[in-house]
């Protein structure tokens, strides 16, 4: 039998509604017990002489005390109590609840709720689900349903410990799920929950031990009480999580690093699988650096097979496995009691000494605030303590304090069992897991660039924080970026530049000399930020400026203050093709490559790629394909690639210059060339491109061609 509660405070208008919806079940095995603590004469004569309904009036009694009167008069196995404000809909409604409670075998049900809101009805349509309660704790950050009495079907056994019954039903229910067998959240769409200005249902959460995750926060209190304050080593020991896809940014925190840091850094880049090439790179940093040792550590099979468990939440196409090793830290470095953890999209412009000293005050790890997460509250798992919600790309973990209390283990169990429930996989997990055992930071040393304007009061960064979709080797044009994130974008490609060259170029020994023609203001930027964001580093732009004013050139000034490589003539109506041979003379690069605004190149490995290719197959031109894009109809239109390479040497000119589509071979855009190609000429004619081109064409003696889509000409 399923004994059904109507917990009513007076004379509630709906409250007919709601008892004729009882009425109408085809269930007919249940009772109604409605407590009110008035009469309600209206109410008494429908039920007049009904036997499964029992009215009991207590005018005196508070909520808690009507609560548990109610449920000690009930006689049936499993209670469900129904606001009277709201009804059952399908007057099948209970019958299915009864056949589920069965074939399950469930302690607990938490029904999606129909609701009706102005009007109209908003439900769910998905397959039932079985809850851990992790889960269930999960889903009352989530859910309306899961912080209310009303609409649950609860075994009545459950309430033989309650002591408590006055307690926000949000509280009671966790408490009844947290002794709860089997919990089982159900979409059979028949309670129907009516919104209305006088009712709320918003999440409570206290200070206090009422609604935490773990046992972090108790242990930390003890911490506390026996003043444990852990030995801080002068090394600072600094871990960084990677694969191929960020290990581009890894240099450029770790030169940062050793460009401001004023103590000796140990550098622990964790990692499953790392290109040879990676490695190789890797190594030459930590040969230069004497202040800092990189140690590359490679992280067990084993440790990905438990790691394999995880289903990385909604954030899974932009999280990548290697970040979850920051949780397993305390096992990956067993030696090591206290760390400084890093995301790689990170420059650090400050000394980390004052970090790495931080007393955490017997906290298991200190961290800044998300600013970004604390104005989108909607997103935030923490809700109405969004204001603590941390961002975990820079985090002090107090590893000895790991060790000691197990966190790992049950921390992981913990994230198998719920991350599909989070939008930022485990730092939503963290922040749940470790609610008031976090030391939280000044916002300086975790400063979201392209949050910037979230932040008040923060003058002294120390640390950039490049988070989010957009990162600073991308293209700027591919995302919304104002003048301080450009300008904070720019910073990093500066360290990115410095890195190179202070490991002496490894790996990238030809420089490569752009020379782009600059013809109006508006879209020489958009060229421009094509090769500014291009991965390879040994690189110089020669900026030949045609237009009138001054307006480009203060611009580009200014960029020239943070990148050196970049070179800036004014033509002021001289004639291109003789600015573009005194650009070729003065130019520093082994390769030359050529670019007209209002075309750029759409890919920011470009460089990196052909000149691979010249030196691999020791060529003297390398050939790329061009797309075109028509502006005035937004379409872009190509030739085909199918990212093949191919040897033309043997190919005659003729032939190159007639056979290609879109006459690759008639002009200098998109080739990378040998410069020596462009020495000895008593004339370098750029005002007949396709007989320049046929001249240099012939002197080269490797010629190869790249069918991949890598740049695009605008036609206007």
């Amino acid at each position: 039998m399923i004994s059904l509660i109507i917990l009513a405070k007076g004379n509630e208008e709906k409250i007919s509604k709601c008892v004729d919806s009882i009425l109408q079940q085809n269930y007919k095995e249940y009772e109604l017990i409605i407590m009110n603590n008035q009469y309600n004469n209206e109410l008494e004569k429908r039920i007049q002489n009904n036997p499964k309904i029992k009215l009991y009036i207590s005018e005196n009694d508070d909520w808690g005390t009507l609560r548990e009167k109610a449920i000690q008069q009930t006689t049936g196995k499993y209670i469900v109590f129904i606001d009277p404000q709201d009804f059952l809909i399908d007057d099948k409604g209970l019958d299915k609840l009864n056949n589920l409670v069965i074939k399950e075998n469930a302690d607990l049900i938490v029904n999606s709720y129909m609701t009706l809101k102005e009007g109209k009805f908003l439900y769910k349509t998905e397959k039932n689900k079985i809850l851990s309660y992790n889960r269930f704790q999960v889903l009352q950050l989530k859910e309306i349903e899961f912080r209310s009495l009303s609409g649950v079907l609860i075994k009545k056994e459950l309430f033989d410990k309650i002591t408590d019954y006055d307690m926000p039903e949000q509280l009671l229910l966790k408490n009844l799920a947290k002794k709860a067998g089997k919990i089982l959240y159900a979409f059979l769409n028949f309670y129907t929950h009516v919104v209305e200005e006088n009712r709320n249902l918003d999440l409570i959460w206290g200070k206090g031990s009422e609604f935490h995750f773990s046992n972090t926060y108790n242990f930390v209190e003890n911490n506390k009480i026996k003043q444990y304050k852990q030995k801080i080593s002068e090394t600072i020991e600094v871990a960084l999580c990677v694969d191929n896809n960020v290990i581009d940014y890894v240099g450029s925190l770790v030169y940062s690093i050793y460009k401001h840091t004023s103590s000796f850094v140990n550098i622990y880049v964790i990692y499953k699988e790392l290109s040879n090439e990676s490695l190789e790179k890797l190594n030459w940093i930590n040969e230069k650096m004497q202040t800092v040792n990189l140690h590359t550590v490679k992280v067990s099979e084993k440790l990905h097979k438990r790691l394999d468990k995880i289903t990385l939440g909604k954030d899974k196409d932009n999280l990548p496995i290697s970040s979850y090793y920051r949780i397993f830290l305390a096992d990956i470095l067993p030696d090591i009691d206290r760390i400084i953890y890093l995301d790689v999209d990170i420059l650090a412009v400050g000394d980390l000494t004052e970090l790495w000293h931080t007393n955490l005050e017997g906290n298991f790890l200190a961290a800044c605030l998300d600013e970004q997460a604390f104005i989108e509250s909607g997103a935030n798992i923490l809700k109405p303590r969004r204001r603590e919600y941390f961002n975990s790309g820079v985090l002090v973990l107090d590893l000895f304090l790991f060790r000691k209390y197990n966190i790992i283990n049950e921390f992981f169990d913990y994230l198998i069992d719920t991350t599909d429930l989070y939008n930022l996989g485990d730092q939503d997990a963290l922040n749940l897991y470790f609610l008031d055992a976090v030391k939280l930071l000044d916002s300086s040393w975790n400063y979201g660039v392209y949050s910037h304007k979230k932040y008040t009061g923060v003058s002294n960064i120390k640390i950039l924080h490049y988070f989010g979709f957009s990162k600073p080797l991308r293209n700027l044009y591919s995302y919304v970026a104002d003048d301080k994130i450009k300008s904070f974008v720019q910073l990093y490609r500066r360290y990115y530049y410095e890195l190179a060259q202070f490991i002496d170029y490894k790996g990238c020994e030809n420089k490569v000399s752009t020379i782009i023609t600059a013809h109006s203001d508006d879209d020489f930027f958009k060229s421009l930020e094509s090769i500014l964001c291009q991965t390879y580093p040994n690189k110089e732009i020669i900026i030949l400026d045609t237009t009138t004013g001054d307006e480009l050139k203060e611009k580009v000034e200014e960029l020239m203050k943070i990148l050196p490589y970049i070179v800036y003539i004014k033509c002021d109506n001289r004639n291109i093709g003789k600015m573009r041979e005194f650009a070729i003379k003065r130019s520093k690069g082994d390769y030359l490559y050529f670019l007209d605004s209002p075309n750029y190149i759409n890919e920011n490995n470009m460089f990196d790629k052909l000149v691979s290719i010249m030196v691999k197959d020791a060529a003297s031109i390398v050939t790329s394909v061009m797309m075109i894009y028509y502006p005035a109809e937004d379409r872009l239109t190509g030739y085909g690639a199918n990212n093949e390479e191919i040897d033309l040497s043997s190919e005659s000119v003729e032939s190159l210059q007639s056979k290609y589509p879109g006459n690759d071979y008639n002009m200098l855009a998109g080739h990378i060339f040998d410069k020596n190609l462009f020495s000895n000429f008593e004339e370098l004619n750029f005002e007949d491109e396709k007989k320049l081109m046929a001249e240099i064409l012939y002197r080269a003696k490797k010629r190869i061609r790249k069918n991949s889509y890598d740049w695009v000409k605008v036609i206007s």
